[in-house]
């Protein structure tokens, strides 16, 4: 039986993505390796975000090339936004590497891997249906599980990348997504994490976010619900009320702001501005008790000076 080692770098999203890849090739006869040391396939699935993580994972190429040296039959391949994103640098200073796989084309590691050809495989089409709803997801255990429930975004914050490593948003069908949560609950899990790029933007027909919070907070079982991250656009009066009225949803958020500046809001393409997202924070206190707020700032951005 073929072993895969994989490591994971970024944000929850690609966690969730590493046990999606683990579960897909699980079900093509793999088994996980614990080192890379005896695997057959090593795989780093990436970040694209944070110029820190990205040298990280060049480095950590040059750190396993000697595997490939050592035995060269060994496939090495990238994953993730990363691939996505940095094809050809990736290809400049990692030549070692097999397989280039992005977001949308996880479904095709096993063929990929499959294959004997020698030269290195591509797949990074941005497929806009694909949300791997039918693939099996090798999940790590304990308590908490994530679970994502869309994939891509549709804002194009002038900062961000993601909608163009990740796709366009595409939301999972809800009743699949209920029935995963029931799952969940009856394996023990007691803790459900909901994930997607602007998670509370999913839409699936007549089921919005707060649509499937509000059924997945009756899962008998399910003790406790967070999800990340959310959009400040896209917190609705129904989400507010499902957070307020289930006591299954943990009482806090993370709430990115960006910034104070109507000004650099306007230049980072934000779809609100400083007042509303204050107006939103005090309903949110006042309708959801002893909610705990976070947020992200960023601060130096093009063209903001002292008085943004």
């Amino acid at each position: 039986m073929p072993t895969v080692y994989i490591e994971t770098y970024g944000c929850q999203m690609n966690v969730a993505d590493t046990e999606l890849v683990l579960g897909q090739l699980a079900a093509h006869g793999y088994r996980r390796s614990t080192s890379p040391d005896t695997a057959d396939v090593i795989l780093l699935n990436t970040c694209a975000i944070r110029e820190h993580a990205e040298e990280r994972v060049i480095g950590r190429l040059g750190e396993l090339a000697r595997y490939k040296r050592r035995r060269p039959e060994v496939r090495l391949g990238v994953t993730g936004c990363m691939a996505q994103h940095l094809r050809e640098r990736l290809r400049e200073r990692a030549p070692h590497v097999d397989l280039l796989v992005g977001p949308d084309a996880y479904r095709r590691l096993p063929e990929l891997l499959a294959s004997g050809d020698s030269d290195p495989h591509v797949a990074l089409r941005l497929d806009p249906e694909e949300t791997y709803a039918d693939l099996p997801v090798a999940r790590a255990g304990g308590v908490r599980a994530w679970v994502t429930v869309m994939r891509g975004c549709d804002r194009f914050c002038a900062f961000c990348i993601v909608p163009y490593v990740r796709g366009r948003e595409r939301s999972l069908p809800g009743p699949l997504l209920l029935d995963q949560v029931r799952a969940l609950a009856a394996a023990g899990v007691r803790e459900v994490v909901f994930l997607g790029q602007t998670v509370n933007a999913y839409h699936d027909g007549s089921w919005d976010f707060a649509e499937l919070v509000r059924l997945s907070a009756r899962v008998p079982g399910v003790l406790r619900i967070r999800f990340t991250s959310p959009h400040p656009s896209d917190m609705s009066e129904r989400l507010i009320d499902a957070m307020a009225d289930c006591t299954a949803v943990a009482p806090q958020l993370h709430l990115p702001v960006q910034s104070g500046s109507n000004r650099v809001l306007a230049l980072m393409q934000r779809e609100y501005r400083a007042a509303e997202y204050e107006t939103l924070v005090a309903r949110l206190r006042a309708r959801v008790a002893g909610i705990a707020l976070s947020t992200d700032v960023i601060v130096g951005f093009p063209g903001e000076d002292e008085a943004d």
